[in-house]
């Protein structure tokens, strides 16, 4: 018997499927980000070192937003498709609110780093 495409049953039979595979990729790439972490600290590195492992955790940063991006969006989806509009609206609203964050984080990092030397910087 063939299924109909349209219908949400075979886009989301597995979700809960799909949402372990998303938190052991997180947990692998949150792993993988701290010992990069760790080697970037670490005393007497190599320039060249340096520069390889300040790469890999901006393409490893990108990867795990991508990875939650596309999650907060699956979420939302899934709200739409199951016809709750307070959720669905919840849902958006999330993933909204984490993209924003994303791109807020920097300047407030930077912002807080400006103002720390100036308030206990040597004169």
């Amino acid at each position: 018997m063939m299924r109909d495409p349209r219908t949400p049953s075979i886009y989301y039979e597995d979700a809960d499927a799909r949402s372990e595979q998303m938190e052991r990729l997180k947990g692998k790439l949150d792993d993988l980000l701290d010992a990069l972490h760790t080697l970037r600290n670490k005393k007497g590195i190599t320039p060249a070192t340096k520069k390889i492992v300040d790469d890999e955790m901006f393409k490893l940063e990108k990867k795990r937003y991508q990875k939650q991006s596309h999650e907060f969006a699956l979420n939302a989806v899934d709200a739409l498709a199951s016809g709750d509009h307070k959720a669905s609206v919840e849902k958006i609203k999330e993933a909204i609110d984490y993209k924003i964050f994303c791109r807020v984080e920097p300047g407030m990092i930077k912002g807080g780093e400006q103002i720390e030397n100036h308030i206990f910087s040597d004169f």
